[in-house]
């Protein structure tokens, strides 16, 4: 779960076999970040299909533990994903991930400006794709599922 645009908790995925860090566009659109259409990529998906990103989305304030890391998000129109870490986030983090014999898994990642370390217990992956709602109790954004 990382918090992103100080707004809100989203579930991300950590995927280093993917070289840059991508975003769902609802949830772009929901937080209200703005993107350049001008800068867009062809991406080549697992399943081999290519599809183009929307833009990129720049200098994005996304917490992780005690973190703050400033991200460039290309945006993508219905991956499978709220948010995927690629390459870029492993690298600027000098990430370590750990896994365990129980299936638990840990990431260990450094804050490239002031050297501070933390360790962050990861979530095992959901099973369905997920889009956010505002909850009306506490004006904040909550995750839920899709119909």
């Amino acid at each position: 779960m990382m918090l992103v645009d100080n707004q809100t908790h989203i579930e991300s995925i950590i995927d280093p076999g993917s070289q840059i860090i991508t975003m769902f566009d609802t949830v772009c659109h929901d937080l209200g970040l703005h993107y350049n259409p001008q800068i867009q990529l062809n991406m080549q998906s697992a399943n081999g299909t290519v599809n183009k990103s929307l833009g990129l989305a720049r200098n994005i304030p996304c917490c992780v533990g005690n973190i703050t890391l400033y991200l460039q998000i290309h945006i993508i129109r219905d991956p499978a994903y709220n948010i995927l870490m690629g390459q870029p986030f492993d690298v600027l983090t000098k990430s370590i991930v750990r896994n365990y014999t129980n299936k638990d898994q840990t990431i260990m990642i450094h804050n490239p400006n002031l050297g501070e370390v933390t360790t962050i217990p990861t979530l095992s992956s959901s099973s369905c794709k997920h889009q956010l709602k505002p909850d009306k109790e506490t004006q904040n954004f909550c995750v839920a599922s899709r119909n």
